[in-house]
């Protein structure tokens, strides 16, 4: 797998390391291993609340804190790789965002598609890609896991296959996942989101270096999902979309 909410092993991570940039990478030279910034202007930013949500100072008993909320920001003016997904015509409309099963079959390769468009890395990325962690049909190998620490993403599950439409000629249709509340991960502006830790891990600011938790716009699903794209051989697995020096 190329899509960084399912791959995990080291031969998939030689491509996606290049293409993909989570908040935070190891540093070059340190040793031992130590986390620095990538995409995030600074190291997170963590807060404890007890079970009322009233703050609790940095040194505060374990057993006291309910909640850890990790607050990272992401710089400005970071942008996508071009790519199809995000085309659009004159009049602002996503050129290939409504393809036709026929039009869809009738592609080769992604280059079938020729016109390409960017746009700018936001917060909003970060959190659709932690809410696709949760999506049953993405099997994320990492959900069971997640599921102990960050908070209401067992649940958010639940009310993805609640809403999610039914797949069609085994094909599951583009499902808008901005749509479903999820409590574990807030957007706060443009370039800030919060994901919420039940209790104290002070392990998952590694994670956040890990191409899980890599930005993924939702134009890439809402291009991938269309009927007769998987046939082609169109989707993540094959043409990833990251903001990373390689494409």
């Amino acid at each position: 797998h190329l899509d960084p909410a399912r791959a995990y092993s080291s031969n998939e991570y030689a491509f996606i390391a290049q293409i993909y940039e989570p908040p935070l990478q190891y540093h070059f030279l340190l040793r031992p291993y130590s986390p620095t910034t990538l995409t995030a202007e600074a190291l997170p930013e963590v807060r404890y609340l007890d079970a009322a949500g009233n703050p609790l100072p940095a040194d505060a008993d374990p057993a006291e804190i309910a909640f850890s909320d990790y607050l990272i920001s992401i710089r400005p003016g970071i942008r996508f790789q071009p790519h199809p997904a995000f085309a659009k015509d004159a009049e602002g409309n996503y050129r290939y965002h409504d393809l036709t099963r026929a039009e869809a079959e009738a592609l080769n390769t992604i280059a079938d598609l020729p016109e390409t468009g960017t746009r700018e890395l936001t917060a909003e990325d970060y959190v659709y890609q932690i809410k696709r962690l949760a999506t049953p049909w993405v099997h994320s190998p990492i959900f069971g896991l997640m599921s102990d620490h960050i908070l209401d993403l067992e649940a958010l599950s639940e009310r993805i296959t609640e809403r999610a439409p039914e797949p069609i000629d085994g094909e599951r249709p583009f499902f808008d996942l901005r749509e479903i509340p999820f409590a574990g991960a807030e957007v706060l502006d443009r370039y800030r989101f919060r994901v919420r830790i039940q209790g104290r891990y002070p392990q998952f600011v590694y994670w956040l270096a890990m191409p899980f938790f890599a930005p993924m716009p939702w134009e890439a699903e809402a291009l991938y999902h269309q009927p007769g794209m998987k046939q082609s051989n169109l989707t993540l697995d094959w043409y990833p979309i990251g903001t990373g020096p390689f494409m």
